[in-house]
């Protein structure tokens, strides 16, 4: 939800990227960006906060439809963000997956 109240941020799906904003008022639908998921608002009920390929994070303009890349990470898995209400802090988890092989002599 927007902080106003007036929009719902949700993504298209899981197989196919983007954004998409509900209006409470019209009872429509606005496609804003092609990319991302799991998406939050900024304070200003405008820009969204979004993760993208699920390494990096982008604010997309719900307006301009416009969006650019803020944080990226090379090969850790960044999780769902939350923003503050005053829009200086975005908490989020990052995970990692990796794997050793042991070899144990049973001899």
């Amino acid at each position: 939800w927007s902080q106003n109240g007036k929009w719902i941020a949700g993504q298209n799906g899981y197989v196919v990227e983007g954004v998409s904003l509900y209006s409470v008022e019209t009872d429509s639908y606005t496609r804003v960006s092609e990319v991302g998921g799991w998406p939050v608002f900024l304070p200003d009920d405008r820009r969204l906060l979004v993760v993208s390929r699920g390494r990096e994070f982008h604010v997309v303009d719900s307006v301009t439809k416009t969006s650019r890349m803020v944080f990226s990470v090379p090969r850790d898995t960044l999780g769902p963000p939350r923003v503050s209400r005053d829009g200086r802090a975005a908490f989020f988890s990052r995970r990692v997956t990796e794997a050793d092989v042991w070899l144990v002599n049973l001899q």
